[in-house]
């Protein structure tokens, strides 16, 4: 629920952060801020890694309870069929934002037809093809089937484990991961926010990928091992929030201000891998920590969300960003704004995430039990 609302007000900043991606949907030129910008590096750090994480741990115990029949037939429901009927319907829509909310002569048409679904010069997919949000049920449809493949392979991965602790190889080879990948993909392509596809199928960012691999399958070794249950492991609280909130400002000043104190870019990304992989780390372990220790019970209003997360994740772009183009004309600065298009935003999301609860494919969503 925390993941889902963050990432609406996350996507939300992009819109009034300075230096926002150029492509982005909706940017407010007159009203932006380089808070909003360290806001923005600081969430994109661990939002996805935590989402393939619970993804992991839910996915592995669900095909321990149900099977193979069942198990796939929910994922095909749930995952694929919203995945790629989303793309079809949505994504162009959202997409075709870029040129709309700039007042660019293109019409809906000639952006599909030269780029969106069409590259009339190099063929294939167009420069502005993507999966709007959707990239992560199709790249989390390909970990669920690697993870089949390997349950059938060793079947004794369905088999959990007595409570056990994991060692610092653990939280060390995430911190690797996050470096190397960080670094090396910077190095070779240039540029740490590159997206591509693959053909039609798959959108991903190549800086990214090692550590939500990581982090999806760390989820299912930590469903195996009984991680939060009463004896099996949990994150401490004393020894990751503190480094989490230390990193927390030194990482997105570095972003900002970096620059200015190393000779050369690769310094500059050298350091920047270092300082990544340690927020990694820290707000990985230190999340779980803090709803681990804090937040590990429920109530009405958090069971309802909880049970709304899904479709909210699902319909947020379509919405929010008609809402931030609508608030274009609103001569305000932009934290007001921000917070006003945040909460318009949340509620719109909400009541259109409760219509979606009748559809078949996202049916399956059921309020927390409370005690």
């Amino acid at each position: 629920m925390f993941i889902i609302n963050l990432m609406i007000v996350f996507h939300l900043g992009l819109c009034y952060m300075a230096y926002a991606p150029e492509w982005w949907y909706v940017v407010d030129t007159e009203h932006c801020s380089l808070f909003l910008t360290g806001f923005v590096c600081w969430v994109d750090v661990f939002i996805m890694p935590i989402m393939f994480f619970v993804s992991g741990y839910f996915g592995i115990m669900t095909l321990n309870k149900h099977g193979d029949g069942k198990w796939w037939s929910g994922r095909f429901k749930r995952i694929i069929v919203p995945w790629i009927g989303g793309t079809l319907l949505f994504a162009a829509p959202v997409s075709y934002l870029t040129f709309f909310s700039r007042n660019a002569p293109v019409s809906f048409s000639e952006f599909c037809s030269n780029w969106f679904f069409f590259d009339p010069v190099n063929g294939g997919s167009g420069v502005f093809f993507s999966h709007i949000q959707y990239w992560f049920l199709g790249i989390l449809t390909v970990f669920y089937l690697i993870l089949f493949i390997l349950t059938k392979l060793d079947k004794s991965m369905l088999e959990q484990c007595a409570p056990s602790k994991p060692g610092k190889v653990m939280a060390w080879s995430l911190f690797i991961f996050v470096f190397c990948n960080v670094v090396a993909m910077d190095i070779i392509t240039g540029f740490d926010d590159l997206w591509i596809h693959l053909s039609y199928f798959l959108v991903l960012q190549p800086c990214r990928v090692l550590p939500y691999v990581w982090a999806f399958f760390l989820g299912a070794y930590a469903w195996r091992h009984q991680w939060f249950t009463e004896d099996g492991y949990k994150p401490s609280v004393a020894k990751w929030v503190p480094l989490f909130a230390v990193m927390t400002f030194a990482y997105p000043m570095w972003i900002l201000m970096g620059r200015f104190f190393v000779a050369n870019a690769l310094q500059f990304v050298f350091i920047r891998g270092i300082l990544q992989a340690a927020m990694f780390t820290s707000s990985f372990y230190g999340l779980l920590a803090i709803f681990c220790r804090f937040f590990n019970r429920t109530n009405k209003f958090w069971s309802e969300m909880a049970a709304n997360s899904y479709t909210m994740y699902y319909c947020h772009m379509q919405i929010v960003f008609p809402v931030a183009y609508f608030l274009l004309p609103l001569d305000i600065s932009w934290f007001p704004k921000w917070i006003l298009s945040s909460i318009i935003g949340l509620i719109i999301v909400y009541c259109v995430s409760k219509l979606l609860l009748f559809l078949p494919c996202f049916a399956g969503s059921k309020k927390a039990k409370i005690s």
